[in-house]
Order: C-alpha cells, then sequence, then structure tokens
C-alpha cells in the first residue's frame, strides 16, 4: 500500500507525495484549512506534501516518520 492514512476522515497521502512532517503548531491552522477545509481536534503532526499542501494528521510524529522510513525501506 503506498498511502498513508492520516487518522480522519479517510485522509491519506501518497508516501511518495511527503515532503516533511512538522509538529502540529497553530500558526499552521491557515495552511491546514486551505487544504482540508477545518483544522480537525487532536491534530498532532502536520504532513506537507511536496506541492506545498500542509495536511492534518492525528498521529505522533515518531509514529508517521517511522511508516514513512518502513515505507522507503521496502522500495529500495
Amino acid at each position: 500500500m503506498d498511502q498513508l492514512w492520516l487518522g480522519y476522515d479517510g485522509l491519506t497521502v501518497r508516501y511518495a507525495d511527503v515532503a516533511v512532517i512538522l509538529h502540529y503548531h497553530p500558526s499552521l491552522d491557515a495552511r491546514i484549512i486551505r487544504a482540508y477545509g477545518r483544522v480537525p481536534t487532536n491534530v498532532r503532526t502536520i504532513v506537507v506534501t511536496g506541492e506545498g499542501v500542509y495536511l492534518p494528521s492525528s498521529w505522533s510524529i515518531d509514529h508517521l516518520r517511522q511508516r514513512l522510513r518502513y515505507w522507503r525501506g521496502a522500495r529500495a
């Protein structure tokens, strides 16, 4: 599977599209709203795509980075 589930309403992103994973900070709310339409509860991290889309995730930053490393390792 090459989709990373972000924990909200079926929100996913292709692993290949992930540019960076950031800790959530309220200063990112406007970017999240542009991409997702709202800031959901329990946001812990933000996944930024190569196109500059900021998507919220309820997963921890460590969990998401681990999943991304696993996906990259499986493709090597």
